[in-house]
């Protein structure tokens, strides 16, 4: 059953998503809000398959019981204050780390925009109601269960981290909408994409094991990490291409030094391994 969940959920996520992007994807412009009305709508409802896919798919095997399981993962708990503190700040401090690395290695920032910074606090939250919401409760919501995560993390997040980061792949012609969006599509580019994302996939897994599940912390991590890299960009609006290349490449190394740190955690409140 398990199986056929997994497959049903990448069946429809894709579909839904590719359905709507691949017809757009040269009109998605560089900011998804310069877009035409009806290639931001095809945007944002693709972006949305995740959620729905996986809010459908516990409403059809689990029925009403499913869902209010999926409720309940919502509720926040005073023992895990902690780890929402964690998973909103990850993000963040992952961008500062490799954007201190950047700057030692003689990366070029050009003028900062300093008419950003009284808006920060928007320009942080707005962006919960995109990928945060759009993609959760499909992610960690419901895909991740399906792998047993407890007792084969690594397995889990690897998986988890490749399904998600293929699921990015129409998105990355078009002007917007990953990471590498806006680049040359080359193996190299593509494969730096999946090492960062099968990256992050860790760290949702070692909060997602230490809070029973919880999808508000999954919530909070994708949209500190989503902002975080969105505030970088607007703040140094001088760095060009090949400088937005080197940071992201220095993040990867910074992300990757954290999961094996992260891996190697052996405390019961604290670790990765759980199983």
């Amino acid at each position: 059953m398990k199986q056929k969940k997994l497959i049903l959920f990448i069946v429809l996520s894709y579909i839904f998503a590719w359905g709507c992007w691949l017809p757009v994807l040269d009109k998605i412009e560089s900011s998804p809000f310069d877009s035409v009305p009806v290639v931001l709508l095809l945007f944002f409802i693709g972006a949305y398959s995740p959620t729905l896919a996986g809010i459908f798919l516990t409403a059809f095997f689990d029925g009403k019981s499913g869902l209010q399981e999926l409720k309940s993962r919502l509720r926040l708990r005073r023992k895990e204050m902690k780890w929402m503190l964690i998973s909103l700040g990850i993000g963040p401090v992952l961008v500062g780390l490799a954007f201190l690395g950047y700057l030692v290695l003689n990366g070029q920032v050009g003028e900062v925009n300093v008419g950003l910074l009284p808006w920060l606090p928007i320009v942080f939250i707005v962006p919960v109601i995109f990928g945060p919401l759009a993609e959760e409760f499909g992610w960690r919501g419901f895909l991740l269960p399906l792998l047993d995560p407890r007792s084969r993390p690594i397995r889990s997040s690897v998986i988890v981290g490749f399904i998600w980061a293929l699921w990015h792949a129409p998105l990355f012609w078009a002007k917007s909408g990953t990471a590498i969006s806006g680049f040359e599509v080359t193996i190299p580019m593509v494969a730096l994409f999946f090492v960062a994302v099968i990256g992050s996939s860790f760290i949702y897994t070692w909060v997602f094991n230490n809070t029973s599940g919880n999808i508000v912390m999954a919530i909070l991590i994708h949209l500190g990490m989503n902002s975080s890299g969105t505030i970088r960009g607007m703040l140094f609006p001088d760095m060009g291409l090949g400088d937005s290349l080197d940071f992201y490449m220095i993040y990867v190394a910074v992300l990757w030094v954290v999961v094996v740190l992260i891996i190697t955690i052996r405390s019961p409140r604290w670790g990765f391994l759980k199983g």
